[in-house]
C-alpha cells in the first residue's frame, strides 16, 4: 500500500508541477506580450535608457517577481530590470531568444549567468510596422519561486497519501486480528485432528469462506470419526471371529514373516508364544498373539512340512497336491497333511495354502502376494477313513478266499462236462460271470484302499512311455477284437519317457482305455495319446463312443455311480458284463497320489475324451 501510494502521489505531484510549469508559461507569454505592446512604439538601440526604465518599473513590483530584458535583434541587451545592460554578454545564442527569433515564441528552463539562478525563461519576437524583427522580450522567474508555489499543493497530496496509508494499515490489523483468530482456531483443530485427536472441534460463527470452511473441517472431522469406529468395530468382530473359528489361520507376508496366526493355530500346532506352561495350560485367551507378528514363519511354526508348503507358494509351480478335477491352471490352492504329535495322541491336520494379494486387501495396485494357510483338525475324519479302510481291505481279502474256492469248482464242473442239461450249463455259466464281477469288485476295492490309504507311499520311477503304450494295446488287443474296433496311439520324441508311479499309470490307463471299449459301438475307434505340455505330461484316452450328458460329467468320479442313461444302448449290449462302478474313482485317487489332474470333456452321440496331467521335476 505504501509502494502504490507513494508512486500515485509522485505521479501526482509530477503532473501538478507540470500544469504549474505550463500555467506559468502561459503567465509570462501574456506578461512579455503585454509588454511588448507597451514598447513597440520606442523599441531600438536609440531609446535604451527609455527601455531600461520600463524595464526596471515593471521588475520592480512585488507580486510579479519577474526578471524583464528586452534584446536587440543581433543579441545586444537593450535593457535588464535586474542587471546593467551594457555589462550583459550577447544574448543571441541564448535557447529561448534563438527559439523565438525563429518562431515567434520560445522558452527554456537553465541557469542564468548574470544573476547565478536557475530561471524559467519566455520569450516573444518583437516586429516592426513594416514587419522587420526588432528584437526580443524576455520575461524570466526563479525557478525555486515555482518549486515554493507547489510545494503548499504537493505537502497536500503527500499528506493526504499519508492518512490514506494510516487508514490502509488500520484496517489491515483489524481484518488481520478478526480473521487470524478463526484461522488459528481451524488451525489448531487441524493440527489435533492430525494427530489423531477426534475430539477437537472448532467454533466459528457467521456465513463467510472461513465460517464454511471451519464448519467443513467439522463435517470432516465427524466423518472421520464415523469411519475409525467402523473400521474399529470391523477390526474387532474380525478378530472376535478369527479367535473363535475352530480351524487354524495363518498370514504370511511375502518377506516370509508372520502377519496374522490365531490361537487355534497355535493349539493345533503345538506352538505357543514365549509363555510358561501354567498360562499354556490355561487356555488359549491367555495366549499373546501379537508376539507371533513380524517374526519369521521358521521361527513360528516348528513343523518343516508346513514351513515348506508356505515358502513353495510363491514358486509358480504347477505341480499343486490336490484331488480335484480339471486343468492345472485352475488349481491355485495347495493341500497337504500334517500329523502333529501331541501329549494326547496325534493329531492328524489338513493345511491348505493358497495365495493373496495383500495390496488389493489394502487399496492397492501393485501386486504384494502373501500367503493363507487354513488349518483343519482331521483327526476323527482320519480315524473314520482309516477304519473304513481297513474294512473294506480285511472284506476284501475275506471275501477273495471263498471266491478264489467258487471259482476253481465251476472250473472243475466246467471239465467235468456233465450231462448235456441246459439248465446246468446256464448255472455254472452265471455263477461264473458273477464270480468274476465280483473279483472285479474286490479287485477294485483293495485298489482304491490302498490308494486312500496315508500310509501308502508310491514312489515315482523313470518310464518308457513308448514302451508302455505297446504294452497297453497288447493288453486290450482281443477286447479291441471282439468288438472291432480301430486303436489308434501316438507318443511323440519328446515325451518318450515320464517319471511317475507304474502302478498308478497302469491302474489310470487301464482303466480308461477298458471304459472307452466298453461303451464303443463296434467299427468304432479308441485312441491313446501322448504330448509334453509345458511342466506336464498329458495322456489322453479318447473315444467316438456313446458319450456322457453334461448333466452326468460331474458325478462319473464318484464311487458306484453308473451313467446308465447317458449310456443306455451300450449298457444294453453289456448288461451281462457291468462295470462295478469304482473305474472312474480310481482313476481320481490314482492321479491324485501322482499330484496330477483329470479332465474329461464329452458329448452325447459323439464321444468321450478323459486327459491326465502328470507333472514332472524341473
Amino acid at each position: 500500500m505504501a509502494v502504490v501510494l507513494g508512486t500515485s502521489v509522485w505521479i501526482i505531484v509530477r503532473e501538478v508541477e507540470e500544469a504549474y510549469r505550463e500555467n506559468l508559461t502561459q503567465r509570462l507569454l501574456a506578461q512579455a506580450v503585454t509588454i511588448r505592446h507597451e514598447v513597440r512604439d520606442t523599441f531600438g538601440v536609440d531609446r535604451r535608457q527609455q527601455l531600461q526604465k520600463t524595464a526596471q518599473e515593471i521588475g520592480a513590483i512585488e507580486e510579479a517577481d519577474i526578471r524583464v530584458t528586452m534584446v536587440a535583434a543581433n543579441g545586444t541587451v537593450l535593457a535588464d530590470s535586474q542587471a546593467a545592460p551594457e555589462t550583459m554578454e550577447n544574448h543571441a545564442d541564448r535557447p529561448e531568444i534563438a527559439q523565438a527569433m525563429r518562431e515567434g515564441v520560445g522558452h527554456a528552463e537553465r541557469g542564468s549567468a548574470t544573476v547565478k539562478r536557475d530561471m524559467k525563461y519566455v520569450a516573444v519576437r518583437v516586429s516592426g510596422p513594416d514587419g522587420q524583427t526588432l528584437g526580443t522580450i524576455r520575461v524570466a522567474m526563479p525557478i525555486p519561486g515555482i518549486a515554493a508555489q507547489t510545494a503548499t499543493m504537493s505537502r497536500l497530496i503527500w499528506q493526504t497519501a499519508a492518512i490514506g496509508l494510516a487508514a490502509a494499515i488500520v484496517l489491515a490489523l483489524g481484518l488481520a486480528y478478526v480473521w487470524s483468530n478463526p484461522i488459528r482456531r481451524i488451525t489448531e483443530t487441524a493440527r489435533s485432528l492430525s494427530r489423531g485427536d477426534l475430539s477437537a472441534r472448532t467454533r466459528v460463527s457467521g456465513g463467510d469462506e472461513i465460517a464454511q470452511m471451519g464448519a467443513s473441517l467439522n463435517q470432516m472431522r465427524d466423518s472421520i470419526a464415523t469411519q475409525l469406529q467402523t473400521i474399529d468395530q470391523q477390526r474387532r468382530n474380525l478378530e472376535y471371529l478369527i479367535r473363535s473359528l475352530t480351524e487354524g489361520v495363518i498370514v504370511a507376508g511375502p518377506d516370509g514373516r508372520i502377519l496374522l496366526m490365531n490361537a487355534a493355530a497355535c493349539r493345533l500346532l503345538g506352538t505357543f508364544p514365549g509363555q510358561p506352561e501354567a498360562a499354556r495350560l490355561a487356555g488359549e485367551s491367555s495366549l499373546d498373539l501379537d508376539e507371533f507378528v513380524g517374526r519369521r514363519v521358521a521361527d513360528c511354526i516348528p513343523h518343516p512340512e508346513l514351513r515348506t508348503l508356505i515358502a513353495a507358494s510363491d514358486n509358480g509351480d504347477d505341480n499343486d497336491e490336490t484331488s480335484q478335477v480339471g486343468p492345472p491352471a485352475s488349481l491355485p490352492i495347495r493341500e497337504m497333511r500334517l500329523q502333529v504329535g501331541r501329549p494326547g495322541g496325534d493329531r492328524h491336520l489338513l493345511a491348505r495354502c493358497s495365495e493373496i494379494d495383500l495390496a488389493a486387501a489394502q487399496g492397492g495396485h501393485d501386486a504384494n502376494l502373501g500367503r493363507l494357510v487354513v488349518l483343519t483338525d482331521i483327526t476323527e475324519l482320519t480315524q473314520t477313513i482309516r477304519m473304513k479302510t481297513d474294512f473294506v481291505a480285511n472284506a476284501s481279502h475275506e471275501l477273495r478266499t471263498p471266491l478264489s474256492t467258487i471259482r476253481a469248482s465251476v472250473e472243475t464242473l466246467e471239465q467235468m462236462k456233465p450231462a448235456e442239461d441246459p439248465q446246468a450249463a446256464y448255472l455254472i455259466n452265471l455263477i461264473k460271470k458273477h464270480t468274476l464281477r465280483l473279483e472285479e469288485l474286490v479287485s477294485d476295492l483293495l485298489d482304491l484302499s490302498r490308494l486312500e490309504s496315508a500310509a501308502t507311499e508310491f514312489r515315482p520311477e523313470v518310464i518308457r512311455l513308448d514302451q508302455f503304450v505297446d504294452d497297453v494295446e497288447t493288453r486290450f488287443a482281443q477286447a479291441l477284437k471282439d468288438k472291432q474296433l480301430q486303436w489308434e496311439s501316438a507318443c511323440p520324441e519328446n515325451c518318450r519317457e515320464i517319471a511317475a508311479n507304474a502302478r498308478l499309470l497302469q491302474l489310470v490307463v487301464d482303466n480308461l482305455v477298458a471304459n472307452a471299449i466298453k461303451f464303443t459301438e463296434s467299427e468304432g475307434h479308441v485312441g491313446l495319446y501322448c504330448a509334453r505340455l509345458g511342466k506336464s505330461v498329458s495322456i489322453e484316452v479318447r473315444d467316438d463312443g456313446c458319450g456322457i450328458s453334461k448333466e452326468d460329467q460331474d458325478r462319473v468320479f464318484e464311487r458306484f455311480y453308473q451313467v446308465q442313461r447317458a449310456r443306455s444302448g451300450a449298457a444294453r449290449q453289456h448288461a451281462g458284463d457291468r462295470g462295478t462302478g469304482l473305474g472312474l474313482s480310481i482313476v481320481r485317487h490314482a492321479v491324485a497320489a501322482m499330484q496330477g489332474t483329470v479332465l474329461l470333456k464329452s458329448q452325447p452321440g459323439k464321444g468321450t475324451s478323459v486327459t491326465v496331467f502328470i507333472p514332472q521335476p524341473k
